[in-house]
């Protein structure tokens, strides 16, 4: 994404120490999108496989946390012991679901098992059974609200994640708002959406380099890059939001295809009294710093403590990123039946490929799963070949989630 950058940081992560990665635990669905980046036939991996790409993420990056996709997770019969899995590496457990099946059992047996954060899959492009044929935007947020307060209710942190389409960027400020405005939700991913209906076998990893077979799909360019541009504005405009941090591509350091914000929001009895988004300043990249020496990764995933996050915007605000605006968070923070939090919302381009067939994606990927040996992009696992066979059948779009 061009135009200015504002003072987003750019990520000091390599491929060797990014501090995120991806347990993709089967294919199989019990609802329809739109967009999805699964295209295999219906499989559920068995434990040990499982643990196996675990460790070999473990070997080949320094994790703090891992998110565990589908498919759609919780039809996997071993979801709660995969969960202890992760945590019993001493790694932060993020999971993504459709919340379909979630229930106060399940929920109560996730918590138990010490999983941090679900992201709900939940948005207006998708045929499932809790929602009506043609669902309205308010029969979504209001589905996303009884979802969100369930999770919470059981001491997991709630986010949500959506697709970006190119004629519908009013449902991503939907989003955008909702999740601002929610008090339960600390987290928000959105995903451009990527048409890969003829994309091609696709070969190599991250680190020796992608590239897809003859027939490769066109990148599409100038036209997306303008959609995000519009996005952002928006965000800005409407919400006062800029961007915190971003990674750049493979290709182009400077080309912005995943971009992270931080927003502190105070909410007084359930509604959103103030919000404001952080800039970074050099008390964030010494603690990113101070973090690796000590622990020898970075830190990823974060959990809700109002206090800890309290003494950040102090310190943020101090350092320059705004210290009166932060300090009338602080304020709004400390009135009777108010609450403060940490919003942390994430927007990501998927892959696509150069006019040379050669794979553009965000550097070191932080959304990468383990397959022949390597590490790939999520978004586009499914058309890596592997094994020296070549995909049959077609994808359809790219959306992270189930």
């Amino acid at each position: 994404m061009n135009g200015s950058n504002h003072d987003a940081m750019r990520l000091p992560w390599t491929l060797e120490n990014v501090p995120h990665g991806v347990l993709d635990i089967l294919r199989g669905c019990n609802i329809h999108c739109r967009s999805c980046y699964n295209s295999q036939p219906d499989r559920l991996k068995p434990l040990a496989e499982i643990e196996a790409e675990l460790d070999a993420l473990m070997r080949l990056r320094r994790l703090h946390s891992v998110s565990i996709v589908g498919g759609e997770i919780t039809l996997h019969p071993e979801l709660i012991e995969i969960v202890r899995l992760v945590r019993r590496r001493g790694l932060f457990a993020e999971l993504c679901s459709n919340g379909v099946e979630l229930n106060d059992h399940l929920l109560a047996a996730l918590s138990q098992a010490g999983a941090n954060v679900i992201f709900l899959h939940i948005e207006p492009n998708q045929r499932r059974p809790d929602l009506p044929e043609n669902a309205t935007a308010e029969d979504v947020r209001r589905l996303r609200a009884e979802k969100a307060a369930l999770v919470a209710a059981h001491g997991i942190q709630a986010g949500l994640t959506v697709t970006a389409y190119p004629e519908k960027l009013a449902e991503v400020e939907d989003a955008f708002a909702f999740a601002l405005e929610s008090p339960h939700i600390g987290w928000l991913l959105v995903t451009w959406c990527r048409d890969i209906n003829r994309m091609p076998p696709i070969h190599g990893d991250l680190a020796t380099g992608m590239y897809a077979e003859s027939g490769f799909a066109p990148y599409q360019g100038r036209e997306e890059e303008a959609s995000l541009r519009e996005i952002e504005r928006l965000l800005e405009t409407k919400h006062g939001l800029k961007p915190f941090g971003f990674i750049g591509s493979n290709l182009d350091a400077a080309d912005r295809r995943w971009l992270s914000f931080i927003i502190g929001a105070t909410h007084c009895r359930g509604e959103l009294s103030c919000h404001k988004s952080l800039r970074p300043t050099w008390v964030e990249k010494a603690v990113l710093e101070l973090s690796r020496k000590l622990t020898g990764r970075y830190p990823f995933y974060q959990s809700q403590r109002a206090g800890q996050f309290a003494l950040h915007l102090l310190l943020n605000g101090l350092a320059g990123g705004g210290l009166v605006g932060n300090l009338k968070l602080l304020g709004r923070a400390s009135l009777p039946g108010a609450r403060l939090s940490a919003k942390r919302f994430l927007f990501q381009r998927p892959a696509a490929f150069d006019e040379r067939g050669h794979v553009i994606h965000c550097q070191c990927c932080p959304d990468a799963v383990a397959k022949n040996g390597g590490l790939v992009p999520l978004c586009i696992s499914d058309q890596v070949v592997n094994n020296g066979t070549v995909k049959t059948g077609a994808g359809i779009a790219v959306g992270k989630g189930s």
